[in-house]
Formats: C-alpha cells, structure tokens, sequence
C-alpha cells in the first residue's frame, strides 16, 4: 500500500516538472541555434518574399510567400489605372470604411470632370471589395505591404500616387472578369419618363441612348404635338451597374429589375 502512495506521488510530481522541462528545452534549442544564425528575419536585409532568401533559410514551400503568382491572392497598396478608370464609382459605394473618396482629376471634359478614387489607408481594411467591384479592372490590390510613414496625411494617397504603384508592375490579384448570372439590369417605367436625358448625359460608359418613341396620333381637333419625346434604351452588354442614371432620374423612371 505505501508502495502504490509513492509511486502516485513521484506521478504528480513528475508532471509539473516535464511542463516545466519541455518550455526550457524548446528555448535552449532555440537560443543555441540563434548562435549560428538569427531566428528572426533581419528585416529590411532580409524579406520573405525574396526567393533567395527562403532558398538559403529553408522555409517550407508548400505555398511559399513570394512574388507572382504564388502571392497574388496578398492583399496590399492598391494600384489604379487612370487611363481606364470610368469614374462609376462603385468603388467608394462598395467600401465598408468609407476611406475611398473620388477626387477630380487633371484631364477630360470641363463640363464632366473626370474623377478617380482616393484611398485613406488609415481607415482601410484590405478587404478587396474595391476592387472586385471595379468593372473595368483598373483598381487592384498589389504585394506592397510598407505603408510606414512619418505623418498620417501620407496615408491618403491621390489617384495619381495610386498610378504611380499601378507603373511599378507589381503582382496584383487576380480581377474578377465574369459578371454574375443573376446580376439585376436597369428597367424604364416609359409613362414616368419625361426626356430629359440626364441618365444619358452622366451615364461614364455611354451605354444609354435616347431614341425618338412614335408620336400619339392627335385626337379630333387637336393640333398635333411639337415636342419629340425621347426615351432611354440601355445598353445591357456595356452597362456595368453603376446605378448613376437611377440616381441622377429626376422622376425616379429608372429602376433595378430583372427583364421579363
């Protein structure tokens, strides 16, 4: 009987002391290899996405960190193409922290300046809806991740400085080129539509035209109209959902629906 109290004894006392002699282990085997060579990455000498460096450190490549196509799903400093961006602005609708503000930009019509998003990055959360979107591809995430700086107005960035990353052709994520089979099209309620053509006039693609409608046969007595009333036709293959003709109708004639 004392024999089985000592052994359980020597259990419950060998216990705490294996939780104690495995963490000091675990750090003399850590400290002695830190003799040879650091254990941390001696940044900035030294990036994981360097493929020397992972290929003298030895870092497992199942699904290294790196540059191309092995990082393109990274989520860092955004890029913009002035040259194709349509100032639809379904980037700063889609943004969840409101950190996108579009900003006019030198260049285009003075009547309709063209404008292009800016990014706050100290309001930013990387989530890339921005980007997925964009229908026309020209705002992408890029692998920059340094965004260190000294005051945090350097964290706007205009969208020429967004150009300037979109020029050092970085690795950007892949963009979404496919639009969605159940997406909703623009739809017109003709008797509410007056002509005035505002959806036409702001719509950044041009893909509504105002066409001529027939004329109402005039009654008995009745002189016949002068005005020609015009109606919007959408051009579904080239509308990207933007929603600026809904919002700019005067009579609210335009609205989200599926065609019959």
């Amino acid at each position: 009987m004392a024999t089985e109290e000592t052994a359980v004894r020597s259990g419950k006392t060998e216990l705490p002391l294996l939780w104690v002699a495995k963490p000091l282990a675990t750090a003399a085997r850590q400290f002695g290899r830190s003799l040879v060579r650091p254990s941390t990455i001696v940044y900035p000498f030294e990036r994981l996405e360097d493929p020397k460096f992972r290929t003298e450190v030895h870092v497992a490549s199942g699904k290294p960190i790196g540059v191309g196509a092995v990082w393109d799903n990274y989520r860092g400093v955004h890029a913009l193409n002035l040259e194709t961006c349509i100032s639809c602005n379904l980037c700063a609708f889609s943004c969840p922290d409101i950190c996108i503000e579009m900003v006019t930009v030198p260049g285009g019509d003075p009547k309709h300046p063209k404008k292009c998003p800016q990014i706050d990055y100290g309001k930013c959360s990387y989530c890339g809806f921005c980007s997925d979107a964009c229908p026309e591809g020209c705002l992408t995430m890029t692998t920059r991740y340094e965004l260190s700086v000294t005051k945090r107005s350097e964290m706007v960035y205009s969208p020429e400085r967004l150009y300037g990353v979109y020029k050092e052709k970085l690795p950007m994520n892949p963009i979404r080129l496919e639009r969605p089979k159940n997406e909703d099209s623009i739809l017109l309620d003709a008797p509410l539509c007056i002509g005035c053509n505002a959806c036409a006039r702001d719509c950044p693609t041009n893909c509504i035209t105002m066409l001529d409608i027939p004329k109402a046969a005039p009654k008995p007595g009745e002189k016949p109209a002068k005005r020609i009333w015009k109606e919007p036709v959408v051009n579904d293959s080239d509308c990207v959902r933007c929603g600026t003709c809904i919002s700019v109708c005067p009579k609210e004639c335009l609205f989200w629906g599926t065609h019959p």
